[in-house]
C-alpha cells in the first residue's frame, strides 16, 4: 500500500533520522546532512530547520512534551530543548 502523502526534506543532502509528532501535530526530524532539528506543519506543507551550534551534532532522539522538544547530540554529549511555546 502507498502512502498517502510524501514530502521532500529540505536541503541539498538530507538525511533525516529521528522523527517525533507533538502535541499539536507538528512533526519534528533530525537532519544529519543539515546537522539540524527540522520542524515540519503538515498542514502548510513548510518545513523550518533550525540548525544546531554543535558540529556533527548527529541527535539520534527526538521526543517531547506539551511545549517542549528534546533531543540527544550523540556525538557531543549534550541534550537540546527547543521550547514550542512562549
Amino acid at each position: 500500500m502507498p502512502p498517502d502523502s510524501a514530502w521532500k526534506a529540505p536541503g541539498t543532502n538530507p538525511q533525516i533520522y529521528a522523527v517525533y509528532v507533538d502535541d499539536r501535530d507538528i512533526v519534528w526530524l533530525t537532519d544529519f546532512g543539515a546537522n539540524a532539528i527540522v520542524r515540519f506543519d503538515s498542514q502548510a506543507a513548510v518545513f523550518t530547520s533550525l540548525h544546531l551550534p554543535t558540529a556533527g551534532a548527529a541527535v539520534r532522539q527526538l521526543l517531547g512534551r506539551p511545549g517542549e522538544v528534546w533531543g540527544a547530540e550523540s556525538a557531543a554529549d549534550k541534550l537540546v530543548l527547543i521550547r514550542t511555546r512562549a
